[in-house]
């Protein structure tokens, strides 16, 4: 059903604006799950036909979205910040992997940017805590008067949120944005690479230079309370994390190259046992890579001695 759904939406571009769409309401619904999905379609679009097609779907998406939000009667800049932040990160990130193929490469611009900009809004808009407090008091009012358990003016809450809430958006835009390129890249090798896509999400970095400055930073994060250290802090943090979703992965990968596993039985490996062992042997294991050009894998022959035994007595019982 995946593949079969990554075709047509690849193929279709008036079906590929109609989803996009639809799953940009989804978050309008309380599913707020699924707001990285809206981006993964467009970035499809950019990495099967290109980036003209994938612009146009993004265009077309938002412009279905600012009608659905005047619909729901909220302004129509408002639907095309939203478009924006949803559609654009991932839009952007499918045209640098279109034309470099690396992953680890998105990951660290992604993060650079981030970093760079949230410079850019400490200084433009200068102490966070007093730009944000109006719309956190404005967002806990609303929540009490809906009967929602969380309660933002409890235990200084509203100022923390308040102070952090910079960091928090590029660490949710930036996670939204990788999110949406992982599911599209998954769902390009469907179709003629499946399989491909683990064996390059393992090999996500985030790079040894941003590596060390990420832990620095977040390590000077710890011990001082300047919101913008704490905020690139939280960026890089979040960096990391994303780094470490292919950790297990790799760590099973690498464990299996290096500890061939046993081999089961199967009848296509008597040609190769009877041409390879002779007398006869023998215990079986197979590495992690088949041999080549002939489909099967690789054997490495271990002697049983009990049947190496066996065959020499059997043997020099033999009349000459």
């Amino acid at each position: 059903m995946s593949r079969s759904l990554a075709q047509w939406l690849a193929g279709n571009p008036v079906g590929a604006v109609l989803v996009t769409g639809l799953l940009g309401l989804l978050p309008l619904f309380g599913v707020g799950v699924a707001f990285f999905l809206p981006g993964a379609v467009p970035a499809l679009v950019v990495l099967v036909r290109g980036e003209r097609q994938g612009v146009i779907v993004a265009v077309g998406a938002s412009l279905l979205l600012a009608a659905a939000m005047l619909m729901f009667g909220r302004p129509i800049p408002v639907g095309f910040i939203y478009s924006a932040w949803v559609l654009g990160p991932p839009l952007l990130l499918a045209i640098l992997l279109r034309r470099t193929d690396s992953m680890s490469l998105c990951l660290q611009v992604v993060t650079l940017v981030g970093a760079v900009l949230l410079v850019v809004l400490h200084v433009s808009f200068g102490d966070p805590h007093q730009f944000w407090a109006p719309f956190v008091r404005d967002l806990a009012q609303e929540m009490k008067s809906r009967g929602l358990p969380m309660d933002l003016e409890q235990d200084g809450l509203a100022d923390t949120l308040a102070r952090t809430l910079w960091g928090w958006i590029a660490v949710l835009t930036m996670t939204l944005a990788m999110c949406a390129l992982f599911l599209a890249r998954w769902w390009q090798s469907l179709p003629e690479r499946a399989g491909s896509f683990g064996a390059e999400f393992r090999q996500v970095r985030l790079g040894r230079v941003l590596g060390v400055a990420g832990a620095l930073v977040i390590g000077a994060s710890l011990f001082t309370e300047q919101a913008l250290v704490g905020d690139i802090g939280r960026l890089f943090l979040g960096s990391l994390v994303l780094v470490g979703l292919a950790l297990p992965a790799r760590t099973l990968q690498e464990a299996g190259a290096h500890h061939p596993e046993p081999l089961g039985w199967h009848p296509q490996l008597l040609p190769q046992l009877d041409h390879q062992c002779g007398d006869g042997v023998v215990a079986l294991q197979a590495p992690a890579r088949p041999l080549a050009g002939a489909g099967l894998p690789q054997l490495h022959l271990l002697p049983d001695r009990r049947l190496l035994d066996r065959r020499r007595a059997q043997a020099s019982l033999r009349p000459a």
